[in-house]
């Protein structure tokens, strides 16, 4: 009777955490000419060519099953060997159940797209959308929208080497003279050994 209720508590708070964790697409309707302009300006970007990687863990569940067993008091050691496979076969049906869901390509994208327009809803205006695709189609937002997207990756690259000359600089010393210290020990217990 404890498991049952340590389930059904267990099964409240999993339903209370994925609930709260939604964001709320249904507040605020977008027109069908914020659409439009959203559809326009991501392609004029380079933004509409997003791609996603989902991956599902069925760890965490099966630690969440496993926590309701081990945590049981009642239970003996061959009860819970017992459990143990039941455990792993409930999360195997659920991590079944998860990769059938992210497997929907059509639902997936679906639900992609509804995030997207809703970042995009929420961070701009009609007038500023309008304002931003007639500045995309001008020469110079081209050139931006090419510049952009390789940016961050630029950036990351380029720094990567400065940190690395700095640091091989700041540590070169360091190392030589750890280097040396440590020929110094081989050559005091050599020394010793000689000695014996």
């Amino acid at each position: 009777m404890m498991l049952k209720r340590k389930s059904h508590i267990l099964l409240m708070a999993i339903t209370v955490t994925f609930c709260s964790s939604i964001p709320s697409f249904a507040q605020q309707a977008t027109s069908t000419e914020k659409k439009d302009l959203i559809l326009q300006f991501r392609k004029l970007t380079g933004a509409d060519r997003v791609s996603s990687s989902i991956n599902f863990s069925s760890e965490g569940v099966q630690d969440i099953l496993s926590s309701v067993v081990e945590q049981d008091k009642e239970l003996t050691h061959t009860q819970k060997m017992e459990l143990r496979k039941s455990v792993a076969e409930a999360a195997a049906r659920i991590a079944k159940v998860a990769q059938d869901f992210l497997n929907d390509k059509a639902q997936i994208t679906e639900l992609s797209e509804e995030v997207i327009y809703h970042i995009y809803d929420k961070a701009f205006t009609e007038s500023e959308l309008k304002e931003l695709i007639a500045f995309y189609r001008t020469p110079t937002g081209q050139k931006a929208a090419r510049f952009l997207p390789g940016l961050s990756s630029e950036v990351q690259k380029d720094f990567g080497q400065v940190i690395q000359l700095k640091l091989n600089d700041l540590l070169q010393p360091k190392i030589q003279m750890e280097t040396e210290q440590l020929k110094q020990q081989i050559k005091d217990i050599e020394a010793k050994k000689g000695a014996n």
